[in-house]
């Protein structure tokens, strides 16, 4: 394998990678009046995965009264208002505490008066099951984020929410370093380099991916904050949603859809909620595969102003390149989908790798094989 066919398929699978990082978080809510607290809520989900909690996000369907999070089977509930007051008073309703056996999580700079005023709540009859005021600090718990925090990590531009991008998108870059790794130590043997100079090069190329993916994945989810990166996500989706509800009217564009959707949602979907997981996730994967494109485009645009490459080349990497970002999806994402069907958790995984560099190598090489007819 070539150095640019090495990159290219790496770009298509990291592309994956970040768009499913990406698709995790509420971002489409993030610019809201209550953004914030939807990005209160994914950055402390975020707190505890790391912290090596079992972290499941239930709350994205916004069931009434639900849990926005359960953390090692602790059900939370997430509020983050201007001040304590609010943020205690949000989790009542007709003056009783409507999240019964749930924590009410809280911003780390509330916390203190927010269990003051839970022990007046309790104190006044307002939440059922509990007589004991002494209680209240075990109601509320302190998130691991202000208020103020939160209020950036929603926005774009500074140093809270690019800090929570490079957290959220470290599991893509540690993707696509391991990746680069061993397909470029595995190249670099069979065209009979040492051990140690295998190391060496496969060593350097991972460095190189993991920037590129960490670079672009942060740079995406940065323009998702932007109206010019939501109009471009909208702009995606009624571009992508009418092609998939076709593909869901046949028998096999059915079952391969419901499959991959399953895969991404994590339970399985069907019908008009397997739609909108495969639209949301091409939607997202749109917008950060066009940051990779544009990220991994411009080495080559530079050396085209410096003659290193012609013109003709510039326009075969950058279209080559184009395919193997969107083939290394659509390979991944049906290589996961089977993988899953085959031998759920190991299988996805195992299915979306070798789907991904199926898909980006394939797609690359025959946008080359056209090119090659006009040369």
């Amino acid at each position: 394998m070539t150095n640019k066919n090495f990159r290219e398929t790496v770009n298509g699978v990291a592309s994956v990678a970040s768009t499913e990082c990406t698709n995790e978080q509420q971002w489409t809510k993030y610019h809201s009046r209550q953004g914030h607290g939807f990005a209160a809520e994914d950055a402390n989900a975020m707190h505890d995965a790391w912290s090596g909690k079992s972290v499941e996000k239930v709350g994205v369907d916004n069931a009434k009264n639900g849990a926005d999070r359960i953390v090692n089977g602790v059900q939370i509930q997430t509020k983050y208002c201007a001040d304590a007051s609010k943020s205690v008073g949000a989790a009542f309703e007709n003056g009783t505490f409507r999240y019964d056996g749930m924590k009410l999580e809280v911003p780390k700079d509330q916390y203190d008066e927010a269990v003051r005023l839970m022990r007046g709540r309790i104190s006044d009859g307002q939440v059922p099951g509990v007589t004991d005021p002494n209680r209240a600090d075990q109601i509320v718990i302190k998130g691991h984020y202000t208020y103020d925090e939160a209020c950036r990590i929603a926005k774009a531009g500074n140093v809270d929410s690019i800090k929570f991008d490079v957290q959220t998108q470290a599991v893509a870059c540690g993707f696509a370093c391991g990746l680069s790794f061993a397909v470029a130590y595995c190249s670099a043997k069979s065209n009979g380099m040492t051990h140690r100079e295998a190391l060496k090069h496969a060593s350097k190329q991972a460095a190189k991916s993991g920037v590129t993916t960490m670079c672009t994945g942060v740079a995406a989810q940065q323009l998702l904050r932007t109206q010019v990166g939501r109009n471009f996500a909208a702009i995606a989706t009624n571009a992508i949603k009418p092609t998939v509800q076709s593909a869901m009217k046949t028998e096999v564009g059915k079952h391969v859809l419901t499959k991959t959707a399953s895969v991404i949602a994590g339970k399985q979907v069907a019908g008009a909620a397997a739609t909108n997981v495969i639209t949301k996730a091409l939607r997202t994967n749109a917008v950060v595969s066009s940051v990779v494109f544009v990220g991994t485009t411009i080495p080559d645009a530079v050396n085209l102003c410096r003659g290193k490459i012609s013109g003709r080349e510039f326009a075969e990497n950058t279209a080559s390149n184009a395919a193997s970002v969107g083939g290394g999806w659509a390979g991944a994402s049906a290589g996961a989908a089977l993988g899953s069907a085959i031998f759920p958790g190991p299988g996805t995984i195992i299915g979306g790798v070798i789907g991904g560099i199926g898909g980006g190598i394939a797609s690359s090489s025959a946008v080359k094989k056209i090119c090659s007819w006009f040369h």
